[in-house]
């Protein structure tokens, strides 16, 4: 299955060829030869010590910045510690803005390429696929230029055996070499990295790594919707907390019920029925460190008629 991108993303990849030009009237910043991978995270301890394992043998150092975790996602960071190639940063900031967090977690970066990568990111390590092959394709590249790059990934929904129909593929401005202007900015409901126009852009079509996406508990996932939400109407600061807002949300959209049953009426209308199954011979195999989650997964679709009907956990 082929990515396609929007016609936004393909005016932007055209252009960036033109303005690249102009790249050889700035001056490269001095920054160690290597990859830093800068990770926000808030309780993900579900697979936080599968994704930092992932990365053994891609990346130089890891930072991370967590945001407030309420679980044991600190625990599980200390105990795969000693197991890490990498030098490995960690820093603590509750804020509500996720501006702020990127950049600060840019700015505790040390090396010249720059992966903004997730919690529940999974990385291949064996293969064609293997994340060292997109190491050692980002060193081929000239380095007396700037790039911005799309890789490209596979996202799971409902569990880890099914995807969402149309939106199997992911690629977003994930990599990226350092420069003093970049810094990330808000945008509608998410934040957006502001990059000069010289920068080069570059897609990688080969998928290195997979994204857990919403394969995970109802309650992780009803905190993502209400948080989505949460960013969009918060600009004013109205909401001192996410609790807040979504108890407010509970009384006017769902007529004061429980977060519970809310939550599961939502994973029924915006996921069960956008599912498909995923087929390794369209998609490829699994990375290895996700190996042992199949054999005995927390979440399994169930079927009815043929059709993904519920989840064992509702």
């Amino acid at each position: 299955m082929k990515y396609k991108f929007t016609i936004k993303q393909n005016v932007f990849y055209y252009f960036s060829f033109l303005g690249n030009m102009f790249h050889i009237f700035r001056t490269i910043p001095k920054r160690k030869f290597g990859i830093s991978v800068m990770i926000r995270v808030k309780n993900e301890e579900d697979f936080i010590a599968l994704s930092l394992k992932s990365l053994n043998g891609f990346a130089d150092e890891v930072v991370i910045i967590d945001n407030g975790s309420t679980d044991n996602t600190y625990k599980e960071i200390e105990e795969v510690k000693n197991r890490l190639d990498y030098k490995l940063i960690i820093k603590y900031n509750e804020s509500s803005d996720i501006c702020r967090i990127s950049n600060e977690a840019l700015s505790l970066t040390s090396y010249k390429w720059i992966f903004r990568w997730d919690g529940d990111f999974i990385a291949h390590t064996s293969g064609e696929r293997d994340i060292r092959k997109l190491r050692e394709y980002l060193f081929s590249l000239n380095q007396n230029n700037f790039y911005l790059i799309y890789p490209l990934t596979i996202s799971f929904a409902g569990d880890l055996f099914h995807v969402q129909k149309n939106r199997e593929l992911h690629s977003e401005n994930y990599i990226h070499t350092y420069h003093t202007s970049l810094k990330y900015v808000k945008r509608g409901k998410f934040e957006v990295l502001k990059v000069p126009l010289f920068y080069k852009i570059k897609r990688v079509n080969t998928i290195h790594f997979i994204h857990i996406g919403t394969a995970k508990s109802l309650e992780r996932l009803i905190y993502r919707f209400f948080w989505l939400h949460w960013l969009r109407e918060n600009n004013e600061g109205k909401y001192s907390s996410i609790d807040t807002f979504i108890k407010k949300e509970l009384k006017e959209k769902w007529n004061s019920r429980d977060i519970d049953s809310v939550a599961k009426d939502i994973f029924k209308d915006e996921i069960i029925s956008e599912l498909r199954k995923y087929e390794i011979d369209e998609f490829g195999d699994y990375p290895q460190f996700m190996l042992p989650l199949l054999k005995n997964p927390s979440y399994k679709i169930i079927y009815q008629n043929g059709q993904p009907f519920t989840r064992n956990d509702l």
